[in-house]
């Protein structure tokens, strides 16, 4: 008997530091996720200087070319460190139509706490409010990287002309597991606040175009192709040799992206 609860008291053990390693790991994850968008700072090397917008009370973002005429409307979602200054500081400049991005609750300037339903609530304020000031343009929802994600999400539930996904994701564990690789199969339900840009994929209407490159050492290929899978009709294009970060510097995506779109 004695041996016996020896080792149930081992087997607790090893799950209950099983459990901390997950959980822990998980929330180390998250923080460093967050933190790439309430800490980043604005960068200095842009080629568009960026307009504030306050979409609401506590909502704000930037845009350029705001008063621009051209029937499109660009909401754009940056991966890591791209706050909505950087995004339009950096991107904006390569295309003609209005270009908006915001900050996610509880960043920057936005006020609230960051998570995953804030995130959301941001994305559809985002549009709300860009359907309203431009009502006769189609909107176009652009994702990188992490910002993909919600990108997915916000074509699942709102109106829009096409969704563009560059270097996307099935759902946060396809990122995690780059760092931490503890977050596989089943393992996945210890992710809170799980972006499952998978199971948004099942609700989108619009066409979607999927964004990847050779060069990609963060999100392969590979990757991009079992994305697409999540969508219907999807078209996918791989470039050569592009970083992960460098996908909107490239004039080839920019040409391809509004080819896409039908911005020339």
């Amino acid at each position: 008997m004695d041996r016996k609860m020896e080792i149930v008291r081992i087997l607790l053990k090893i799950i209950m530091w099983f459990l901390i390693a997950e959980f822990s790991c998980n929330f180390v994850m998250q923080t460093i996720s967050y933190s790439f968008y309430k800490n980043a700072k604005k960068m200095e090397d842009i080629s568009a200087t960026p307009q504030f917008i306050r979409f609401n009370d506590s909502l704000t973002g930037y845009g350029a070319n705001l008063d621009s005429d051209k029937g499109k409307v660009i909401l754009f979602f940056g991966g890591s460190k791209f706050i909505a200054y950087n995004s339009v500081g950096k991107y904006s400049a390569k295309f003609d139509c209005p270009f908006i991005s915001a900050d996610y609750y509880g960043t920057q300037e936005s006020g609230g706490r960051m998570n995953l339903k804030t995130m959301k609530q941001t994305a559809e304020d985002l549009h709300d409010w860009a359907r309203e000031h431009y009502p006769n343009s189609e909107i176009v929802i652009i994702g990188h990287s992490y910002g993909a994600g919600i990108a997915a999400f916000l074509a699942s539930v709102r109106e829009c002309g096409a969704l563009i996904l560059a270097a996307g994701y099935r759902d946060l564990s396809d990122l995690n597991n780059k760092i931490t690789p503890v977050f596989r199969g089943p393992l996945k339900i210890f992710i809170s606040n799980n972006i499952r840009a998978s199971e948004y994929a099942q609700n989108v209407q619009c066409p979607v175009c999927i964004i990847g490159s050779t060069g990609d050492k963060v999100l392969s290929v590979s990757l991009q192709e079992k994305l697409a899978r999540c969508f219907k009709n999807p078209e996918v294009k791989i470039f050569d040799g592009i970083a992960h970060e460098d996908y909107f510097s490239s004039d080839k995506v920019i040409d391809y992206i509004k080819q896409a779109i039908g911005e020339i």
